[in-house]
């Protein structure tokens, strides 16, 4: 296999696709048939914090961080229900992987992603307002059902911080395994 064909990106299908019974639309608009892309790997994963402070470091301080946190992990659409509180973690391969997936998903604000791209799997997400604890409108987060790398490199990070090396198989995987004890994946495990 070619290196080009081994661009490899992350969709994480998030609690409020789950929470919609949408898994399932999403898999077929991003299936083989439609994008030409094919798993590499797939799990279930129940979200620590770690995992999820780490995999939206770049979002730290900001307003909607710590609802986002609550977000990815679960607690904000079952809040009873620990056991369902869980993504859908997909590494999809193939040539342009990024862009592709990118392309199926739309806009990131799912309003933007009805008006300019209907029908693409964000237009079907909402915006939740955040409020403080007098009840004013501070600010606001997208529940938009996925979330696709935007870069190769970004990919690679990702994929690296929610997948082992055994996740993977062999012959699927697009990065090189490090074998140091300081560095080995990122994967995190602890709550």
């Amino acid at each position: 296999m070619k290196k080009k064909e081994l661009e490899q990106t992350l969709v994480l299908i998030k609690p409020d696709a789950l929470k919609n019974s949408l898994t399932g639309y999403v898999l077929s608009q991003l299936s083989e048939f439609h994008s030409g892309l094919r798993f590499a790997g797939t799990k279930v994963v129940s979200v620590t914090t770690m995992l999820a402070e780490e995999h939206y470091a770049e979002h730290r301080g900001k307003i909607f961080y710590p609802s986002l946190i609550e977000y990815i992990r679960g607690r904000l659409h079952y809040p009873d229900e620990p056991h369902k509180q869980r993504v859908i973690a997909i590494v999809y391969q193939g040539p342009n992987a990024v862009g592709k997936v990118r392309e199926i998903a739309g806009p990131t604000n799912p309003h933007n992603a009805r008006q300019e791209k209907p029908g693409c799997i964000r237009s079907l997400g909402t915006i939740v307002p955040l409020t403080n604890d007098k009840g004013e409108v501070i600010g606001e987060r997208m529940d938009n059902l996925i979330h696709a790398s935007a870069t190769p490199a970004e990919a690679e990070h990702e994929i690296k911080l929610w997948f082992r090396p055994s996740d993977i198989p062999p012959s699927m995987r697009a990065f090189a395994v490090q074998q140091s004890a300081e560095e080995h994946f990122y994967y995190k495990d602890s709550r």
